[in-house]
């Protein structure tokens, strides 16, 4: 408050300059001069004024325009302010939408590398068939394979019950006399060539499995 009044009494002293006044009544009241001389002297303190006055006003219209100024700087800030937050939304939107274009073309490439739905089914069925395939031919094989062992088992059988039986024969030849045991032992070659001939029919056997 003291600052604002003595800066208006600074004012009120630059604008209502007294000194010519108060020049011109000293001189009236010593000199006793006439009431035109103070007259004359009293419109020049009027033209003093009047010419502080015009100052005044025209400072006033200055700040009122200042005023008027700062009010549009202000206005043109907050509208700045507000298309600079829509520039903002606007720009990411922009990105985003930037963003999900990248995805898609990246999307896109991968899908195409991939075949076509008709090719696909293509692929899908010649698969399918080369499954089936395989499966027939592992039924076959292992088919094969069942019956291939029980021939196995059925001649590893014989050749058993061919040992067996030679055993026996042999057991049997043993106990029996010189005589016996010369004409066993004149008999035994058609023996071996009757057990090559089992030998060779079952390799046949084996051969047309």
């Amino acid at each position: 408050m003291a600052a604002s009044s003595e800066d208006a009494i600074v004012r009120n002293r630059l604008l209502n300059d007294t000194r010519l006044f108060r020049k011109c009544a000293v001189r009236f009241y010593d000199s006793k001069s006439d009431a035109a001389h103070f007259l004359t002297e009293l419109s020049q303190v009027q033209v003093g004024l009047r010419k502080h006055q015009l100052i005044h006003d025209m400072t006033e219209r200055q700040v009122q325009l200042y005023e008027e100024e700062k009010g549009r700087i202000l206005a043109d800030i907050e509208k700045n302010t507000r298309e600079l937050a829509t520039l903002r939304e606007h720009l990411a939107a922009v990105k985003i939408v930037r963003q999900n274009k990248l995805e898609y073309d990246a999307l896109a490439e991968k899908i195409t590398a991939y075949n076509t739905r008709p090719k696909s089914v293509e692929n899908a069925v010649r698969l399918r068939a080369k499954i089936a395939e395989t499966r027939l031919r592992t039924s076959t094989v292992r088919r094969k394979q069942e019956l291939r062992k029980k021939q196995l088992l059925t001649i590893i059988t014989a050749i058993q019950e061919l040992q067996d039986s030679i055993a026996e024969d042999n057991e049997d030849e043993s106990t029996e006399g010189g005589d016996v045991t010369y004409i066993e032992n004149n008999k035994s070659p058609p023996a071996e060539e009757e057990e090559e001939g089992v030998v060779d029919e079952e390799k046949d056997v084996m051969d047309t499995t």
